[in-house]
């Protein structure tokens, strides 16, 4: 009866002392969603493999698990408080020496692969040790290679290029994946600024002067061409009543029988209506109206 009684004892010691080893010793080990664990063995250093999300079995004392979140995280070099800031805007110079400020964010995830990588060479402070000085630094030397028309204008697009490009390079070796570069804005000497509002104004004058004057040669060419229509014109009229006069008879009687067959003929201050019937009297030529009427 005592020896089952201690059987029993024993056996509850057991239960319990696999029950430490599972639960309290640490042997299952959970990873949480969007993170991943690298394992330190106490006998081989760190080991070159990761713990995915959920239950994973470890040996309690022998290994130890570091968890890192594997999502995309945003990393702001801004001015003012905001999720993810990591310091203040980048100070740049140009090539031609102009000083400007950049306001950039970077956004990347851990190599899961690579983990145990970026584990072993940077531990969990990776990002002061790695993004945020290679970011300053990567950038920095992209800028120093343009001048500040570039940066000012569209062209930076080539800038920000250039600047992931290299930022990417750096970060993979360590296990980091760069996912995208943004720069959300650069903030340029007071003195450029004036300068580039000043050049400006002078551009946009110097368009409206330009208009000015195309208008001005537009309106010119018009006057030439119609005037030498007119010419033309007159010229034709001029030939034709060269080769009959009656035709300069005609249409100065066709204009005065528009008239009314009245002309306004000044005789000292007063108007006077001379009639043009005793004019066809005398010149006995009828008018048009009359010859219309006997056709």
């Amino acid at each position: 009866m005592s020896n089952n009684k201690e059987n029993s004892i024993a056996a509850g010691v057991a239960v319990l002392v696999v029950a430490l080893l599972l639960f309290g010793g640490g042997m299952i080990k959970i990873i949480p969603a969007g993170h991943v664990g690298v394992v330190f063995n106490l006998f081989g250093g760190v080991e070159k493999r990761v713990l995915n999300e959920g239950l994973n079995i470890v040996i309690p004392i022998v290994e130890t698990v570091t968890v890192y979140e594997s999502r995309k995280i945003s990393y702001s070099f801004t001015d003012g408080y905001e999720i993810g800031n990591v310091g203040p805007p980048i100070k740049c110079q140009t090539n031609d020496g102009q000083q400007i400020d950049i306001d950039v964010s970077v956004i990347a995830h851990i190599d899961k692969n690579k983990n145990w990588q970026l584990h072993q060479d940077l531990g969990k402070d990776y990002v002061d040790k790695l993004i945020v000085p290679q970011t300053r630094s990567i950038l920095r030397n992209i800028v120093a290679k343009y001048p500040i028309d570039t940066v000012y204008t569209t062209s930076r697009i080539g800038l920000a290029h250039d600047a992931d490009k290299s930022l990417r390079k750096s970060f993979l070796k360590s296990g980091v994946i760069l996912d995208e570069l943004l720069i959300r804005g650069i903030v340029f000497s007071p003195a450029f600024a004036e300068a580039v509002e000043k050049k400006q104004i002078a551009l946009q004058e110097s368009q409206r002067q330009n208009w000015i004057k195309k208008t001005a040669e537009r309106d010119k060419e018009r006057k030439i061409i119609e005037g030498e229509g007119d010419a033309k014109a007159l010229a034709v009229k001029g030939q034709a009543i060269q080769a009959d006069p009656r035709i300069a008879e005609l249409e100065f009687l066709e204009q005065l029988d528009q008239r009314g067959g009245d002309i306004p003929v000044i005789t000292g201050a007063k108007n006077a209506i001379l009639s043009i019937g005793d004019l066809f009297k005398e010149s006995q030529i009828q008018p048009p109206s009359e010859l219309n009427k006997k056709d």
